[in-house]
């Protein structure tokens, strides 16, 4: 594996060192290794400056030369969406131009921080819908009627996610929205093709820090249908088609009655059920209605009810009300003094099998169920398998800046999807916008005013935009064929790109965008589009950098540090006691920082190893610099620099070095690091390419740091085992302080003598292969050396069998049995002996 691959997420300082007149340089400042082939003893705060300076530039340019051949990092832009239009708004600017100009600054802090990404991924399509119905969407998005908030401000309709971030939910209401568009999970797509297969899918993917078990709760068993009915009024079918739902589909012969909710839409739409029903309504109580329910099923008709509950289980609005398998059911039917037929029957055995149930009769209900579900979905009548947790996805906003829904509105022949070669529909420009009231597409009247694909006859664009998660749900698609002027994507480039390696990411978007993609995934694999059905292989959650903030406690107001009295703390102007905690970092809790700050200080290989050794990714960091992560990691860099110039001055020397020399403890040390080498590339592998725990992997890059810090200087002249474990430790740094593994790999691949052929190949340190474990590492023996302490003193070690290496009891024994052991042990009380789990260890306590 080229290391290239290890490093698309690489930082660097913001700017190049500027050109300096030659004759200065010589007499002021000794240039890097790189530019003058001389190397520096120490690894000063001002050669720290100066390799990142150098080799910024470089590395991105490196990185971009791996984007062609095998790897894809590409960065995109939430571009769309409500912020961005507020946002414009407030500034008097058009939404596009101010999109584009945050775009265009935080490319150049992006590329300021030297950060790799595939620039030419980026779609350039910010206005359009960019594929829409190739997607097949005109399956799955339709116009409906529904219930939803509304926020008085600026009179738009809130989804529940945007709701929860309303402040004042007080001010929130509940309207009707009598056309928007829903996102539902069509009734042929969700068994067989889309939902069971989001669940089952779910065993096969490795742990996702929890979000697997969040996903299979939020959508739930499939253990019920729906069944569609004809709703009539007076006898007379009133045009409307009502699915409800069941858990006891085998038992739906046996029906009762169809309950909705209060809140359904059939009473408050333009319904021609909406009279009826709420004549009928009694708040609080459980109402029958003159409208009744035809089941297509069954050809039995039932009354409707209005329930008195505010809502049923999981998502659902509509049910089926079946006595015999439910109590509480049966109980309302007897309430309201409706009749049922019995369907069920209890054998001797307890089994129960199907009586007055037409053709199934007989059967056991387990075999019902199979049955009535199987043959209501050969009648198109429903009988497709679902939960009752899921719920259709309002996608329509009443707003100007987002993707286009591709549906014009003909009088003649209704919603029309706008056809495929016409796709995309772009957004027109507006004249002004306020963000408030309808739509202000509705303004662009000659986008507005179009033909139908139909009956060509005149019809209106939808003036509703889509809901940008609709857009989040299929973007790692576009990236693998950004440029594609005829469809969202290529099968072929994407089987080639496809599934994501690691999907990076907060665990906010565990049951929002990870389903929504999981899903859409699953729908492009069944529409023969992909050749997979899941997204993204592994999880990788990240926590947050949090900052500390003052507050008052009276008056909960944030506080900026000089506003601040630390010797007590108190509030510097009133003298209020404050309330000190640790919160996201955020202007407006005064508790942010400036990252060119951080990296004018210390660097930003210091700053990386920082984030990377202050905690594991997925869990927060509190920034504080005053904790040993910040000296620990400072120390480290000046080491690992000191380690090329301990090698390049012994093999600068008179003495040419030769590995035979060496005397039996010596070449004892150097087995001593090539097992440490070892031992540390199949730690940090396994730490880089599994568990992500990057924390770990440097802390045993320092413990193999400090191994060759401690060589004697013959071992460090003499052993290629130093050489190469040298050379292993530079290759798997880089990832995380790329600049001084650079430069480190600059003076370490010139240096004099070299004994090894890893130091031979061509390339700078990111284009050196990955280190790979020596085949005799991995051939267990079948003892090794266990490292005896008395009282916490190294005393020797004793050679143990592998397979008792871990029984506490056993290894006493075997020590107290050897020589070591009869000539320190033998005359002293053993208080305790401890044997290490992690590693080869016994510690034996004893009276002095």
């Amino acid at each position: 594996m080229n290391q290239l691959g290890m490093y698309v997420m690489l930082l660097a300082v913001c700017s190049r060192r500027p050109l300096l007149d030659a004759h200065l340089i010589r007499l002021s400042v000794r240039g890097l290794f790189s530019e003058s082939g001389v190397w520096e003893r120490d690894y000063k705060a001002e050669t720290r400056r100066r390799v990142e300076q150098w080799w910024h530039g470089r590395i991105q340019e490196q990185c971009s030369m791996l984007f062609v051949l095998q790897v894809l990092n590409p960065m995109g832009w939430d571009a769309f969406g409500l912020p961005a239009e507020n946002a414009a708004i407030e500034r008097g600017l058009d939404p596009e131009d101010w999109t584009k100009s945050n775009i265009e600054s935080m490319r150049k802090q992006l590329d300021s921080l030297g950060l790799c990404f595939n620039w030419d991924r980026v779609s350039e399509s910010l206005h359009s819908t960019d594929g829409g119905l190739d997607l097949n969407f005109g399956v799955l998005y339709f116009p409906d009627e529904a219930i939803f908030n509304r926020h008085p401000a600026d009179v738009r309709v809130l989804s529940k996610m945007l709701t929860a971030n309303v402040v004042d939910v007080s001010s929130i209401s509940i309207v009707f929205v009598s056309s928007c568009f829903l996102f539902r999970v069509p009734d042929q797509f969700s068994f067989n093709s889309v939902l069971q297969p989001l669940l089952d899918a779910l065993a096969d993917l490795p742990e996702w820090y929890g979000v697997k078990s969040m996903q299979a709760n939020w959508i739930g068993d499939c253990s019920g249908c729906f069944f569609n009915h004809i709703m009539k009024v007076d006898g007379r079918d009133s045009g409307e088609v009502l699915a409800a739902y069941t858990g006891s589909p085998e038992a739906v012969f046996g029906a009762a009655y169809v309950s909705v909710l209060p809140s359904h839409r059939l009473l408050h739409g333009s319904s021609a059920l909406k009279t009826a029903l709420l004549r009928a309504l009694r708040p609080g109580r459980d109402s029958l209605t003159e409208v009744t329910a035809l089941n297509v099923f069954t050809g039995r008709e039932v009354p409707v009810v209005i329930s008195s509950k505010k809502e049923f289980d999981g998502h659902l609005d509509t049910v089926m009300g079946i006595p015999d398998s439910s109590e509480e059911e049966a109980e309302l039917a007897q309430s309201l003094g409706l009749s049922w037929i019995s369907v069920l029957k209890t054998e001797q055995d307890g089994t129960q099998t199907l009586i007055n149930s037409d053709e199934f009769t007989g059967q056991s209900r387990a075999e019902a169920f199979n049955s009535v579900t199987q043959k209501a979905r050969e009648r198109n009548a429903g009988g497709y398998l679902t939960s009752a947790k899921l719920r259709d996805w309002l996608i329509s906003r009443q707003r100007y800046w987002g993707t286009p829904i591709p549906i014009v509105h003909c009088s003649a022949c209704g919603p029309v999807p706008v056809p495929v070669e016409e796709l995309p529909v772009t957004l027109p420009k507006v004249s002004s916008l306020s963000g408030k009231g309808a739509s202000p597409l509705k303004t662009a009247q000659d986008w507005l005013r179009c033909q139908c694909p139909r009956c060509k006859g005149p019809a209106e664009r939808e003036t509703d935009t889509m809901d940008t998660f609709v857009d989040s749900s299929w973007y790692y698609f576009r990236y693998t064929d950004p440029q594609n002027p005829l469809r969202p994507f290529e099968h072929s480039r994407a089987d080639h790109w496809m599934p994501v390696d690691v999907y990076i990411g907060g665990k906010e978007h565990a049951v929002m965008h990870l389903y929504y993609a999981r899903f859409l995934s699953h729908f492009c694999r069944d529409q023969g589009m992909v050749s997979h059905r899941e997204p993204f292989r592994k999880l990788l959650v990240q926590g947050l950098i949090k900052g500390q903030t003052f507050r008052v406690a009276e008056t909960g107001q944030y506080l900026t540090k000089e506003d601040i009295d630390f010797s007590v703390p108190l509030h510097r102007d009133s003298g209020s006691r404050l309330q000190v905690t640790w919160e996201k970092m955020s202007k407006s809790k005064q508790n942010g920082l400036d990252p060119q700050e951080v990296l004018q200080q210390y660097g930003l290989d210091t700053m990386r190893l920082y984030l990377l050794y202050a905690a594991p990714p997925e869990q927060d960091i509190l920034w504080d610099v005053k904790t040993d992560a910040i000296p620990g990691v400072l120390r480290w860099q000046a080491r690992l620099w000191g380690l090329i110039t301990k090698l390049r001055a012994a093999r600068e020397g008179p003495e040419t070095p030769n590995p035979s020399v060496l005397n039996k403890r010596e070449r004892s040390e150097a087995r001593k690091i090539w097992e440490n080498k070892n031992y540390a590339i199949t730690q940090v592998t396994g730490h880089f390419t599994e568990d992500f725990l990057f924390n770990a992997a440097i802390s045993r890059l320092m413990g193999l740091t400090n191994t060759l810090s401690q060589a004697s200087s013959r071992v460090v002249l003499h052993s290629v085992e130093f050489e190469e474990a040298l050379a292993s430790l530079c290759v798997m740094a880089a990832p995380m302080c790329p600049h001084l593994a650079s430069e480190l790999w600059a003076g370490l691949s010139q240096v004099r003598n070299p004994l090894g052929s890893v130091l031979l190949g061509k390339g700078s340190v990111l284009q050196q292969p990955w280190p790979s474990v020596d085949p005799e590492y991995l051939q267990t023996p079948d003892t090794l050396q266990l490292s005896v302490r008395i009282n916490n003193k190294a005393c020797g070690s004793v050679s143990v069998p592998r397979e008792v290496a871990q029984d506490a009891q056993k290894v006493q024994e075997l020590v107290l049995n050897s020589s070591l052991g009869a000539r320190l042990l033998s005359e002293r009380v053993i208080k305790k002996a401890i044997l290490s789990p992690r590693t080869a260890l016994i510690n034996f306590l004893v009276d002095e």
